[in-house]
């Protein structure tokens, strides 16, 4: 088992996407969409620019790895495919990319244009993960981050930090796990930080 940690500093229920039976990561973090195996944890921290450094906004153990394709056929993720006139759970989710003709294909979403348009660099790098974890065992605090007890901070990725980190001390990780999934309900316990921008948008 590995543990890999990042930090989150947009979070708008898109990267992850927590909603529903199954939270997702199917853009952004590419490095650890292509390394992570099923049994592997992700760990998700707040930054400094939101205001949450050292807290915790979501935890997935992989139970799927799927190929972009595999994801956006497959009948138990259509609701994850983004309905922009919707509600926000729908704009935004991340079921954007298919393969048509050998040319890839994004959804008019998130990581598109603001014309709806293809965003050519959202593309090349989501793409460039291969895979999207898949989680039916998760934890999605959103605006309502866990603040790590100090006797865990080395599992939190720091301001040193860019990218993300593969936590070295799995037998800590995997205490705080425990701790955190004996403590609270599996699934949604919060909604996310920056929904905030859309006071006057249907949740869901």
């Amino acid at each position: 088992m590995s543990v890999y940690a990042y930090k989150i500093t947009r979070d708008y229920g898109f990267a992850p996407n927590p909603f529903g039976e199954y939270c997702t990561l199917a853009c952004c973090k590419p490095h650890i969409r292509k390394k992570a195996v099923v049994g592997d944890w992700i760990i998700g921290t707040g930054a400094v620019a939101n205001g949450l450094l050292n807290h915790l906004i979501f935890l997935m153990k992989v139970t799927e790895k799927l190929t972009f394709q595999e994801y956006w056929e497959d009948e138990r993720f259509s609701y994850k495919k983004p309905v922009l006139n919707g509600s926000l759970k729908q704009i935004h989710g991340d079921n954007i990319y298919h393969n048509e003709s050998n040319e890839w294909l994004q959804s008019d979403s998130h990581h598109s244009l603001y014309d709806g348009q293809i965003n050519t660099g959202n593309l090349k790098q989501d793409l460039s993960g291969e895979y999207v974890l898949v989680s039916n065992h998760f934890l999605y605090f959103g605006k309502n981050a866990w603040k790590v007890p100090d006797e865990y901070l080395e599992i939190c990725p720091g301001t040193r930090h860019r990218d993300y980190i593969t936590i070295e001390n799995e037998l800590l990780a995997k205490e705080l796990i425990t701790m955190i999934t004996n403590k609270y309900e599996l699934g949604l316990n919060g909604i996310p930080i920056h929904w905030k921008e859309y006071e006057q948008k249907t949740l869901y």
